[in-house]
């Protein structure tokens, strides 16, 4: 499972924290219709976690962007990019208030 945090400047007088834990392996067996990715590596980055998963001959490359935006290819060939709000059952985001650490409800 994959967890992200970003801030964001908002129009709240403070800012907010995202917090998004993705089940990975199961989101790309239900992009592939693939069942047993593994994963190979996982990188920070500045922008964005890469992580790299691997099954049979085919290798997938997963960028979860810190403003909460996903890009997913496999053997190069894009098939999934947009916000991870748009992965419905394999990501749960949470918002928080990045000073005080309260639950924020965004609707």
């Amino acid at each position: 499972m994959a967890m992200l945090e970003s801030s964001q400047i908002s129009a709240f007088d403070y800012g907010i924290v995202c917090h998004a834990e993705v089940d990975l392996p199961s989101w790309l067996q239900q992009l592939t219709d693939k069942p047993g990715w593994r994963l190979l590596d996982a990188e920070e980055a500045e922008m964005c976690d890469i992580y790299t998963f691997c099954r049979e001959t085919e290798e997938a490359e997963v960028v979860l962007y810190h403003t909460g935006y996903a890009m997913v290819s496999v053997n190069d060939h894009n098939l999934y990019d947009g916000h991870l709000s748009s992965a419905h059952g394999y990501a749960r985001l949470q918002y928080y208030n990045a000073e005080s650490g309260e639950p924020v409800l965004l609707n």
